[in-house]
């Protein structure tokens, strides 16, 4: 006896069709990016640049692009103090390449180094250091950033009150607890410079020399509590290191 298949299960079988070929023709790219000394590096940004895809490395370093074309196609890896590196990849159909990247660490050329070229942040530091002893706000020292020695800079905050480290495709992001439920990014700034998309671990702790954190504008300092500000999301104020500046802190005037 012949059956007769309903016309919604043949209009159903053809939809799907061109799904299932769709996913035999993509396929993946995952592994570990390190640096020379084979530590691995967090954060660091992966884009496939035939597909616009890109994700962030783990703490271990780790990542995964997923359904990808398959074929030959560019994919970058870069990230602050690192030499960025491209690697043409052939991504097989329905299988997953596995690489290891070695990121060397950006050599930068260092001119002569004048103290008086930074009088500004000099003062800025200064106020740095009145605000912190009127405990408002939380703050991260130089000295007990070398105390602690962290791989990244978020580990500075773990241990701060009202903070909150989420992590998000292979993303630590930073948010404070009053206002965490709403997904509120805090604002951040850079030597007094506001810093858009701007993440906790964009900046290597080796090069800070201190970081305010408010929760709101409850002793904000008035400069970074604008009217356009996000302030009521919190407000984190990095401050990177001066060459020679413990030198001269240390040192009596005329020594």
């Amino acid at each position: 006896m012949r059956r007769l298949v309903p016309t919604s299960v043949l209009a159903l079988l053809a939809l799907s069709l061109p799904a299932a070929a769709q996913t035999l023709r993509t396929g993946a790219v995952s592994g570990v990016v390190k640096d020379s000394l084979g530590h691995p590096i967090p954060n660091v940004e992966v884009t496939a640049f035939k597909s616009s895809a890109s994700v962030r490395t783990d703490s271990a370093g780790r990542f995964l692009l997923a359904a990808l074309p398959y074929g030959r196609t560019d994919v970058g890896f870069r990230r602050l103090s690192f030499e960025p590196v491209i690697l043409v990849i052939t991504i097989p159909p329905a299988d997953t390449t596995e690489v290891q990247v070695i990121l060397g660490v950006a050599a930068q050329q260092l001119t002569g180094v004048v103290i008086e070229a930074h009088p500004d942040q000099l003062r800025q530091l200064v106020a740095f250091e009145n605000r912190r002893r009127q405990g408002v706000g939380h703050f991260i020292t130089r000295e007990q950033i070398e105390k602690r020695n962290p791989l990244l800079l978020s580990d500075m905050v773990r241990s701060i009150p009202g903070m909150i480290l989420i992590s998000e495709t292979g993303r630590t992001t930073l948010r404070f607890s009053r206002t965490a439920r709403n997904n509120c990014p805090p604002q951040f700034f850079i030597d007094g410079v506001q810093a858009a998309q701007f993440n906790i671990d964009d900046m290597p702790a080796r090069d800070v020399e201190g970081v305010e954190l408010y929760a709101g504008s409850v002793g904000l300092p008035p400069e970074y509590n604008r009217a356009t500000s996000t302030a009521i999301c919190g407000t984190v104020i990095i401050w990177t290191r001066i060459p020679t500046t413990a030198k001269t802190r240390s040192s009596p005037p005329g020594s």
